[in-house]
């Protein structure tokens, strides 16, 4: 009985993992396809209705036309975060747990922002409206939502950093990236909606599908432990 069911949990683990693993294979693919190759003026892989072509903009350029804004957070220590507790999440260089390193008693934003690792990585976050800091070892970025969608923008520097070699001695700082990140954009501000709740829905999936297989990991290694003293 219990080899049966341990044999269940791994079974389960396995789809979880698959599926996990497909949707990432996925979501690279169709970053790839639903945004233009170098050169091209528009991506392989569109949503019907929009037609005109996308512009090759680099975010310096961006950043000179008040389409964005970029700058650096600050040092918060794990010292401040004991000494002024609190639930605000605090986002740092870390890859793992989507870049939070803690929670702080005080908040920096509560907007909706685009943060990227200067150290470890350069990877980049969506930021959803709520209250929270950023460290001096990420980058921000506040857009003009008259002119992009910030959802979008995450996505397509996400794709400018995977095309590029990028040298980790340097660090991702902003004055770095404003001239190395050249981004496809569609002039349709629709359009770049359309695509950002695309991708963004993708990531919720993976996210589930992460979190499920972490809680069933969890499970196994718990019984175990209880199970075989």
């Amino acid at each position: 009985v219990i080899g049966s069911f341990f044999s269940h949990l791994d079974n389960l683990i396995t789809l979880h993992q698959r599926k996990y693993d497909k949707l990432v294979v996925f979501k690279k693919s169709m970053l790839e396809k639903m945004f233009p190759k170098d050169g091209e003026s528009v991506p392989e892989i569109r949503f019907a209705g929009f037609t005109d072509p996308w512009e090759q903009r680099k975010l310096g350029e961006l950043e000179k036309d008040a389409t964005l804004y970029m700058g650096r957070g600050r040092v918060i220590s794990a010292k401040d975060m004991s000494n002024t507790p609190g639930t605000f999440p605090v986002y740092s260089s870390s890859a793992l747990d989507n870049g939070r390193m803690g929670a702080y008693g005080k908040y920096m934003f509560n907007q909706e922002l685009i943060t990227w690792s200067i150290d470890g990585g350069g990877a980049v976050f969506y930021r959803r409206k709520h209250r929270f800091s950023v460290t001096n070892v990420s980058g921000y970025i506040a857009v003009n939502p008259e002119k992009i969608n910030c959802k979008f923008l995450a996505y397509a520097m996400s794709l400018a950093h995977s095309r590029i070699k990028f040298d980790y001695t340097v660090k991702a700082h902003p004055s770095v990236i404003r001239s190395l990140y050249t981004m496809g954009i569609p002039i349709s501000l629709q359009e770049q909606q359309v695509i950002g709740s695309f991708f963004s829905r993708l990531d919720n999936l993976i996210t589930l599908h992460q979190r499920k297989l972490e809680l069933l990991q969890n499970i196994k290694k718990s019984l175990l432990d209880k199970m075989f003293v």
